[in-house]
C-alpha cells in the first residue's frame, strides 16, 4: 500500500443537497497539497439520492472512498471511516463544509510540529469565529458543553465541534474503544484521550452555521445527555481497554 499523508473523513446522511460540493471543494484543495491523500465519505444509511450523487461524482477516481453503512448514527459513521482509512493523519470534517477547507493546514502545522496527538478545532476559545448561528442553538450547545466537563472530561472549550485532526496511532486506539454511535461520540472520544494521556490541543477556528444542518437542538440534546451517562458506565464496567 503507497503512503497516504493525509485521510479525510466525511460522514453523511441525506445530505443530497451539499454533498457533491462538498466532495468538489476538498478535491480543489488537496489536490493542491504537495502531500498524498484520500477522502472517505461514509454514507450513514441515507434514504435520499446522497449515494447516487457520491457514486456518480466518485466514479474512476482512486482516491475518494465511498463506505455505504446501515443507519446507526453519526458516530458509527466515523468509526467506521477512521478504522478504513490508510493516513497518516486522520482529519474529521462535516458534510457541510462549516469551516472552509482553507483552514485544515493549521491542524496540520500543529500536528507537524509538536508532540500532539489530537487538535481539535474550537468556536468558543479566544480568537474563534462563529457566523450565522441561532441562540438556541448557541445556548444549548453551551449547557451541553457545561455538563460534559461536569459529567464526563474538562478541558475543552468545544468538545463537540465537527473538525478534529487525529495521528493515526491515536484515531486507531482511540475509535477501536469508543462504543457511542450516536452525536455524543466526540465527548467519548475526549474523555478516552485525557484516560489513555494523549495529548490534545484545542485551536481556534473560523465556523459557519449552515441552515441545513441535521442536528435537532432539543432531542438531540436530550440523547446526547443520556449517551455520556451511558460512557461513566461503560467506564465503570470496564469497557475501555488501552
Amino acid at each position: 500500500m503507497s503512503y497516504i499523508h493525509l485521510s479525510v473523513i466525511v460522514p453523511v446522511y441525506n445530505e443530497v443537497l451539499v454533498i457533491g460540493q462538498t466532495i468538489t471543494k476538498l478535491r480543489g484543495f488537496l489536490e493542491n497539497q504537495l502531500y498524498s491523500w484520500e477522502i472517505l465519505v461514509c454514507d450513514d444509511g441515507s434514504t435520499d439520492d446522497t449515494l447516487k450523487t457520491l457514486y456518480n461524482q466518485a466514479i474512476n477516481l482512486n482516491n475518494v472512498r465511498i463506505l455505504q453503512l446501515p443507519h446507526k448514527g453519526k458516530g458509527s459513521a466515523i468509526r467506521s471511516g477512521v478504522l478504513s482509512s490508510n493516513g497518516k493523519y486522520i482529519f474529521m470534517c462535516d458534510a457541510d463544509l462549516s469551516m472552509s477547507v482553507d483552514q485544515i493546514p493549521i491542524f496540520l502545522h500543529k500536528m507537524n510540529n509538536s508532540e500532539i496527538d489530537i487538535v481539535i478545532g474550537s468556536r468558543q476559545i479566544e480568537g474563534s469565529v462563529r457566523i450565522g448561528e441561532t441562540w438556541i442553538r448557541h445556548f444549548m450547545g453551551r449547557v451541553f458543553n457545561k455538563l460534559v466537563k461536569l459529567i464526563l472530561v474538562g478541558g475543552y472549550q468545544d468538545s463537540q465541534c465537527g473538525y478534529k485532526c487525529f495521528s493515526s496511532e491515536s484515531a486507531t486506539h482511540l475509535f477501536s474503544n469508543q462504543r457511542i454511535d450516536g452525536w455524543a461520540f466526540d465527548a467519548e472520544i475526549l474523555f478516552l484521550a485525557q484516560k489513555f494521556r494523549y495529548q490534545v490541543s484545542e485551536i481556534p477556528i473560523e465556523w459557519h452555521h449552515r441552515s441545513n444542518s441535521k442536528v435537532r437542538v432539543l432531542s438531540s440534546s436530550f440523547s446526547m445527555l443520556i449517551e455520556i451517562i451511558k460512557v461513566k458506565i461503560l467506564d465503570k464496567f470496564g469497557r475501555y481497554h488501552f
